[in-house]
């Protein structure tokens, strides 16, 4: 389990075009991240992030199989050969250290929780062939950092999304497009979306299309 702390950060700059108030999101399969609808309805204007905790569950299983989709919860292939657990939690703290930012004003210190269920990249095969999906998946839970008091959640985030296969793939590749780099990008479209509190200088710039 990886806990990031968070420092104070600079209010949204107007070009981001996303209110103070938002909402959050709920998240659907494929569904483009600016289609997505409020769930719960929470001051989130009185946020403040204290720490995000991202805990991949050694319960998850893993696969190393080079088929075209493994039965397996956990299937990542951008690293040596280790412990994918750990390149899970790393990746998606990479991700999301730059987003996960607190607001200036915000008078309700929280804690943000993602307990990943499915971390489901390409295998070599089927990225080189018929492609696929990505399959980002786990629960989040927002809870107030002194009290311990739920405000959000627990709920399923679904973030999956086509992934390239064949010659697309490649192409990608050879421009520096790689899974790791998509799989950023689209955790970091979501993080701006759920808590409208991104820098735009401190995302990926890979475009997603599915």
């Amino acid at each position: 389990m990886i806990r990031l702390f968070t420092t104070p950060a600079l209010i949204l700059a107007a070009t981001m075009a996303l209110s103070a108030c938002a909402t959050p999101y709920a998240v659907s399969r494929n569904a483009p991240l600016d289609t997505m609808r409020p769930v719960i309805e929470v001051p989130m204007q009185d946020w403040s992030i204290q720490s995000v905790t991202i805990n991949v569950p050694q319960s998850l299983t893993v696969s190393e199989a080079n088929s075209i989709k493994p039965l397996a919860d956990i299937v990542w292939r951008e690293d040596p050969l280790g412990d994918r657990y750990a390149q899970v939690e790393a990746l998606m703290t990479r991700a999301l250290s730059p987003v996960m930012r607190p607001r200036e004003a915000g008078a309700t210190p929280v804690i943000v929780s993602l307990d990943v269920t499915r971390f489901h990249a390409l295998t070599e095969r089927a990225r080189y062939t018929i492609g696929g999906e990505h399959e980002i998946e786990f629960i989040l839970t927002v809870t107030h950092a002194e009290t311990g008091e739920i405000l959000s959640g627990p709920r399923p985030v679904d973030l999956t999304f086509a992934a390239m296969g064949g010659q697309k793939a490649l192409a990608e590749q050879a421009r520096g497009i790689t899974q790791a780099v998509r799989i950023t990008q689209r955790l970091q479209q979501w993080a701006l979306m759920e808590f409208a509190q991104a820098r735009p200088d401190d995302l990926v710039s890979a475009q997603i299309t599915n």
